[in-house]
Protein backbone atom coordinates (compact mmCIF):
# COMPACT_ATOMS: atom_id res chain seq x y z
CA UNK A 1 0.00 0.00 0.00
CA UNK A 2 1.00 3.62 -0.51
CA UNK A 3 -0.18 6.67 1.44
CA UNK A 4 -0.01 10.16 -0.11
CA UNK A 5 -0.70 13.33 1.84
CA UNK A 6 -3.19 15.58 0.05
CA UNK A 7 -3.83 17.88 3.01
CA UNK A 8 -2.68 17.91 6.64
CA UNK A 9 -3.88 21.19 8.17
CA UNK A 10 -6.79 22.17 10.41
CA UNK A 11 -9.09 23.98 10.82
CA UNK A 12 -7.81 26.03 7.87
CA UNK A 13 -4.89 25.70 5.50
CA UNK A 14 -1.93 28.00 4.86
CA UNK A 15 -1.46 29.36 1.35
CA UNK A 16 0.53 26.35 0.15
CA UNK A 17 -1.54 23.73 1.95
CA UNK A 18 -4.88 21.96 2.21
CA UNK A 19 -6.98 20.51 5.00
CA UNK A 20 -7.33 16.82 5.81
CA UNK A 21 -7.17 14.55 2.78
CA UNK A 22 -5.19 11.36 2.15
CA UNK A 23 -4.86 8.97 -0.77
CA UNK A 24 -4.33 5.25 -0.12
CA UNK A 25 -3.39 3.16 -3.14
CA UNK A 26 -2.92 -0.56 -3.69
CA UNK A 27 -2.31 -1.91 -7.18
CA UNK A 28 -4.99 -0.11 -9.25
CA UNK A 29 -7.18 0.79 -6.27
CA UNK A 30 -7.54 4.43 -5.12
CA UNK A 31 -9.19 5.40 -1.82
CA UNK A 32 -9.48 8.98 -0.55
CA UNK A 33 -9.66 9.42 3.22
CA UNK A 34 -11.40 12.70 4.05
CA UNK A 35 -11.77 15.63 1.68
CA UNK A 36 -11.17 18.88 3.54
CA UNK A 37 -10.70 22.30 1.96
CA UNK A 38 -8.41 22.12 -1.10
CA UNK A 39 -7.73 18.38 -0.92
CA UNK A 40 -9.58 17.49 -4.14
CA UNK A 41 -7.35 19.79 -6.18
CA UNK A 42 -4.32 18.10 -4.58
CA UNK A 43 -5.74 14.65 -5.41
CA UNK A 44 -5.67 15.51 -9.09
CA UNK A 45 -1.90 16.02 -8.94
CA UNK A 46 -1.59 12.29 -8.27
CA UNK A 47 -4.47 10.53 -10.05
CA UNK A 48 -7.23 11.18 -12.54
CA UNK A 49 -10.25 11.75 -10.28
CA UNK A 50 -12.26 9.47 -12.58
CA UNK A 51 -10.13 6.60 -11.23
CA UNK A 52 -11.15 7.18 -7.61
CA UNK A 53 -12.75 4.01 -6.24
CA UNK A 54 -13.96 5.14 -2.83
CA UNK A 55 -14.15 8.12 -0.51
CA UNK A 56 -14.28 7.90 3.29
CA UNK A 57 -15.60 10.93 5.18
CA UNK A 58 -14.74 10.34 8.83
CA UNK A 59 -16.95 13.14 10.18
CA UNK A 60 -18.76 16.30 9.19
CA UNK A 61 -16.39 19.05 10.24
CA UNK A 62 -15.61 21.19 7.16
CA UNK A 63 -11.86 20.62 7.35
CA UNK A 64 -12.63 16.93 6.70
CA UNK A 65 -15.45 17.04 4.15
CA UNK A 66 -15.84 20.50 2.54
CA UNK A 67 -14.60 19.31 -0.88
CA UNK A 68 -17.33 16.68 -1.19
CA UNK A 69 -19.32 19.26 -3.19
CA UNK A 70 -16.49 19.59 -5.72
CA UNK A 71 -16.15 15.81 -5.89
CA UNK A 72 -19.90 15.46 -6.48
CA UNK A 73 -19.83 17.80 -9.46
CA UNK A 74 -16.69 16.23 -10.92
CA UNK A 75 -18.05 12.67 -10.70
CA UNK A 76 -21.48 13.76 -12.01
CA UNK A 77 -19.87 15.35 -15.05
CA UNK A 78 -17.74 12.28 -15.73
CA UNK A 79 -20.79 10.01 -15.51
CA UNK A 80 -22.76 12.29 -17.80
CA UNK A 81 -20.18 12.36 -20.59
CA UNK A 82 -19.20 8.72 -20.19
CA UNK A 83 -15.63 9.07 -18.88
CA UNK A 84 -16.68 7.20 -15.73
CA UNK A 85 -19.11 4.26 -15.59
CA UNK A 86 -20.13 3.84 -11.96
CA UNK A 87 -21.10 6.07 -9.02
CA UNK A 88 -18.43 6.67 -6.39
CA UNK A 89 -18.58 4.54 -3.26
CA UNK A 90 -18.78 6.92 -0.29
CA UNK A 91 -18.56 5.89 3.37
CA UNK A 92 -19.77 8.57 5.79
CA UNK A 93 -21.58 8.95 9.12
CA UNK A 94 -25.35 9.26 9.11
CA UNK A 95 -25.23 11.74 12.00
CA UNK A 96 -25.79 14.69 12.10
CA UNK A 97 -28.85 14.31 9.87
CA UNK A 98 -27.71 17.37 7.97
CA UNK A 99 -25.50 17.19 5.92
CA UNK A 100 -26.00 13.41 5.63
CA UNK A 101 -29.52 13.79 4.25
CA UNK A 102 -28.34 16.28 1.63
CA UNK A 103 -25.52 14.04 0.44
CA UNK A 104 -27.73 10.94 0.51
CA UNK A 105 -29.92 12.60 -2.15
CA UNK A 106 -27.03 12.44 -4.63
CA UNK A 107 -27.65 8.74 -5.34
CA UNK A 108 -27.06 9.25 -9.04
CA UNK A 109 -23.45 10.18 -8.25
CA UNK A 110 -22.62 8.44 -4.95
CA UNK A 111 -23.23 4.93 -3.64
CA UNK A 112 -23.64 5.78 0.06
CA UNK A 113 -22.63 3.42 2.87
CA UNK A 114 -23.28 4.70 6.43
CA UNK A 115 -20.27 4.18 8.68
CA UNK A 116 -22.52 3.07 11.52
CA UNK A 117 -23.33 0.00 9.40
CA UNK A 118 -19.88 -0.44 7.91
CA UNK A 119 -18.18 -0.55 11.34
CA UNK A 120 -19.92 -3.84 12.13
CA UNK A 121 -18.18 -5.85 9.43
CA UNK A 122 -15.19 -6.26 7.14
CA UNK A 123 -15.60 -4.12 4.04
CA UNK A 124 -13.85 -5.65 1.04
CA UNK A 125 -12.59 -3.30 -1.63
CA UNK A 126 -10.40 -4.95 -4.22
CA UNK A 127 -7.51 -6.59 -2.37
CA UNK A 128 -8.05 -4.43 0.73
CA UNK A 129 -10.21 -4.82 3.83
CA UNK A 130 -11.58 -1.64 5.43
CA UNK A 131 -12.71 -1.46 9.05
CA UNK A 132 -14.00 1.52 10.99
CA UNK A 133 -14.07 2.37 14.69
CA UNK A 134 -15.69 5.23 16.65
CA UNK A 135 -13.43 7.90 18.11
CA UNK A 136 -13.92 10.48 20.88
CA UNK A 137 -14.72 13.78 19.21
CA UNK A 138 -17.28 16.59 19.28
CA UNK A 139 -19.21 15.04 16.36
CA UNK A 140 -19.73 11.34 15.57
CA UNK A 141 -16.36 10.39 14.08
CA UNK A 142 -14.76 7.19 12.83
CA UNK A 143 -11.16 6.11 12.53
CA UNK A 144 -10.14 3.92 9.60
CA UNK A 145 -8.20 0.66 9.44
CA UNK A 146 -7.03 -0.67 6.08
CA UNK A 147 -5.50 -4.12 5.76
CA UNK A 148 -3.69 -5.82 2.93
CA UNK A 149 -2.74 -9.37 3.83
CA UNK A 150 -0.86 -9.01 7.14
CA UNK A 151 -0.15 -5.29 6.75
CA UNK A 152 -2.30 -2.93 8.80
CA UNK A 153 -2.64 0.85 8.44
CA UNK A 154 -4.62 3.01 10.89
CA UNK A 155 -5.85 6.58 10.47
CA UNK A 156 -7.16 8.06 13.72
CA UNK A 157 -9.08 10.97 12.21
CA UNK A 158 -9.94 13.41 15.04
CA UNK A 159 -10.01 11.98 18.54
CA UNK A 160 -9.28 12.59 22.17
CA UNK A 161 -7.28 10.00 24.11
CA UNK A 162 -9.15 6.77 24.75
CA UNK A 163 -7.86 3.26 25.40
CA UNK A 164 -10.20 1.89 22.74
CA UNK A 165 -8.20 3.80 20.11
CA UNK A 166 -5.06 2.00 21.26
CA UNK A 167 -6.82 -1.32 20.88
CA UNK A 168 -8.10 -0.45 17.41
CA UNK A 169 -4.65 0.63 16.19
CA UNK A 170 -2.77 -2.25 17.80
CA UNK A 171 -0.25 -3.92 15.53
CA UNK A 172 -0.30 -1.27 12.82
CA UNK A 173 2.68 -0.97 10.52
CA UNK A 174 1.84 2.72 10.18
CA UNK A 175 -0.40 5.01 12.22
CA UNK A 176 -1.47 8.35 10.75
CA UNK A 177 -2.38 10.19 13.94
CA UNK A 178 -3.83 13.58 14.55
CA UNK A 179 -1.49 15.78 16.61
CA UNK A 180 -3.55 18.92 16.91
CA UNK A 181 -2.00 20.28 20.08
CA UNK A 182 1.24 21.02 21.84
CA UNK A 183 1.42 19.73 25.39
CA UNK A 184 1.17 23.34 26.64
CA UNK A 185 -2.34 23.41 25.14
CA UNK A 186 -3.48 20.10 26.62
CA UNK A 187 -6.60 21.77 28.07
CA UNK A 188 -8.04 21.85 24.54
CA UNK A 189 -8.03 18.06 24.31
CA UNK A 190 -11.52 18.21 25.83
CA UNK A 191 -12.68 19.35 22.39
CA UNK A 192 -11.74 15.90 21.10
CA UNK A 193 -8.11 16.11 20.02
CA UNK A 194 -4.70 14.62 20.80
CA UNK A 195 -1.52 16.37 21.80
CA UNK A 196 1.57 15.34 19.87
CA UNK A 197 2.86 13.63 23.03
CA UNK A 198 -0.37 11.61 23.26
CA UNK A 199 -0.04 10.67 19.59
CA UNK A 200 3.43 9.35 20.38
CA UNK A 201 2.07 7.39 23.33
CA UNK A 202 -0.65 5.95 21.08
CA UNK A 203 1.99 4.73 18.64
CA UNK A 204 4.01 3.18 21.46
CA UNK A 205 1.10 1.42 23.18
CA UNK A 206 -0.22 0.15 19.86
CA UNK A 207 3.28 -1.18 19.05
CA UNK A 208 3.25 0.55 15.69
CA UNK A 209 6.28 0.39 13.43
CA UNK A 210 5.93 3.99 12.21
CA UNK A 211 4.06 7.11 13.25
CA UNK A 212 3.09 10.02 11.02
CA UNK A 213 1.64 13.13 12.64
CA UNK A 214 -1.04 15.20 10.89
CA UNK A 215 -3.92 17.68 11.44
CA UNK A 216 -1.66 20.66 12.10
CA UNK A 217 -2.69 24.10 13.25
CA UNK A 218 -0.78 26.32 10.80
CA UNK A 219 0.52 28.63 13.56
CA UNK A 220 2.44 25.86 15.33
CA UNK A 221 6.14 25.05 14.96
CA UNK A 222 5.76 21.58 13.50
CA UNK A 223 9.20 20.46 14.62
CA UNK A 224 8.10 21.08 18.19
CA UNK A 225 5.17 18.73 17.63
CA UNK A 226 7.57 16.08 16.33
CA UNK A 227 9.88 16.51 19.33
CA UNK A 228 6.99 16.13 21.77
CA UNK A 229 5.73 12.99 20.00
CA UNK A 230 9.20 11.45 20.17
CA UNK A 231 9.01 11.55 23.98
CA UNK A 232 6.35 8.84 23.94
CA UNK A 233 7.30 6.85 20.84
CA UNK A 234 10.47 4.82 20.48
CA UNK A 235 10.15 4.39 16.72
CA UNK A 236 10.44 6.92 13.92
CA UNK A 237 8.16 9.96 14.10
CA UNK A 238 7.47 11.78 10.83
CA UNK A 239 5.50 14.90 9.99
CA UNK A 240 2.87 14.63 7.27
CA UNK A 241 4.11 16.63 4.31
CA UNK A 242 1.97 17.92 1.46
CA UNK A 243 2.39 15.74 -1.63
CA UNK A 244 4.70 13.23 0.02
CA UNK A 245 4.08 9.50 -0.34
CA UNK A 246 4.88 6.76 2.17
CA UNK A 247 5.01 3.01 1.57
CA UNK A 248 3.09 0.90 4.06
CA UNK A 249 4.77 -2.49 4.31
Amino acid sequence: MKLTILGCYAPYAPKEGACSGYLVQSDNLNIMLDCGHGSFAQLQKHINFRDLDALVVTHFHPDHYADIHAIRHAIAGALRIGTRKDPLVVYLPSIPAYPYNEINEWQDVFSIIPLEEAQLKDNNLGNLILNFFPTVHSLPTFGVIIRKNQTKFTYTSDTAWDNSIVQAASGSKLILAEASLLNADIAYTKKGHLTAKQAGLLGQKAQASRLILTHFWPEYNLNQLRIEAEVGFEGKVELAEMGKSYLIQ
